[in-house]
């Protein structure tokens, strides 16, 4: 869900209220229930899907273009412990703390990880840094198992998407496969 400004009764690290069209901010609601039922949109994309705009336009100055982006997204949370998750993966990775990246229309992706630990047999090992996750989106999202119930948010995100602007993002634990590598 990308939300617009507040997510479970509290206001979201990067609050959208009107976007720089003028249009007020809805959520997006963009994969319920591992089905994907909606996009960000302008007031153009909306028009041409024959849906109601969702306040996504977002520029860095007033002379920019308005584009559609993401304003606080999430996974929202589910309920495996994260010990049961750490425990049932015989070689992996628990990635912790996220870095730059970028992803593309295609779903393609690539991002940073500067901290995470290898998992052995079901139990943490030693720490990793530096280390690089890539794949395709909706190819990733079909080899998620479990989710953990801990939201957490981190809002020191930029969108550069022509221009920079700040973005939320967040989620639980998620327990999937995903391409990886580094040191």
């Amino acid at each position: 869900i990308d939300f617009a400004n507040s997510c479970g009764g509290k206001t979201c690290s990067v609050p959208v209220y009107v976007d720089d069209e003028g249009t007020k901010a809805e959520d997006a609601v963009i994969i319920e229930k591992g089905t994907l039922k909606g996009y960000m949109h302008n007031k153009e994309s909306a028009d041409r899907f024959g849906v109601s705009p969702t306040g996504n336009a977002r520029a860095y100055q007033f002379s920019d273009e308005p584009l559609i982006r993401m304003r606080n997204t999430a996974i929202m949370p589910g309920t495996d412990k994260l010990d049961d998750m750490i425990a049932s993966i015989d070689n992996g990775y628990y990635l912790i703390k996220p870095g730059n990246g970028q992803a593309d229309s295609t779903s393609e992706f690539m991002f940073a990880v500067t901290l995470g630990y290898e998992i052995k047999s079901g139990k943490l090992g030693r720490a990793i840094r530096d280390t690089t996750i890539s794949g395709v989106a909706f190819d990733m999202l079909k080899t998620v198992t479990m989710v953990s119930p801990d939201m957490k948010w981190i809002s020191s995100g930029m969108c550069g998407k022509k221009q920079p602007i700040p973005v939320g993002m967040g989620g639980p634990a998620v327990k999937c496969k995903v391409t990886i590598g580094g040191r």
